[in-house]
């Protein structure tokens, strides 16, 4: 006689979906940027969340005031903000006046749903 086998259930991947989550904290160090209300000693916290499927948002504070962001662009050569808010010009900080002072860097998985 053959010898029978119980069928193991097998596990299906639950499908997931994958959000990248950067937090960049930098630190204004020089004046020039007064025409920007930015200051030497001012703090910018950003942090910005890719999900899956190409989508960006992004979010600041500058000295714990919350900016909204229409974008982040990171280049070479230092940061470009895009505020939300019409009336604002968009800002460049520039690597030569900033200081980096955390970036954190992470993933987060969520289980989609049927």
């Amino acid at each position: 006689m053959a010898p029978t086998t119980t069928p193991t259930p097998s596990r299906q991947p639950t499908p997931r979906r994958v959000t990248r989550r950067n937090t960049y904290a930098v630190r204004i160090r020089s004046h020039r940027m007064r025409d920007c209300n930015l200051f030497a000693g001012d703090v910018i916290i950003i942090r910005r969340f890719q999900h899956g499927g190409g989508d960006e948002t992004a979010s600041a504070e500058i000295n714990r005031r919350p900016v909204a962001l229409k974008r982040l662009s990171i280049h070479h050569d230092g940061l470009h903000l895009t505020f939300a808010h019409a009336d604002d010009a968009g800002v460049f900080l520039h690597n030569r006046d900033i200081e980096v002072l955390s970036l954190v860097m992470g993933i987060e998985q969520h289980a989609t749903e049927h």
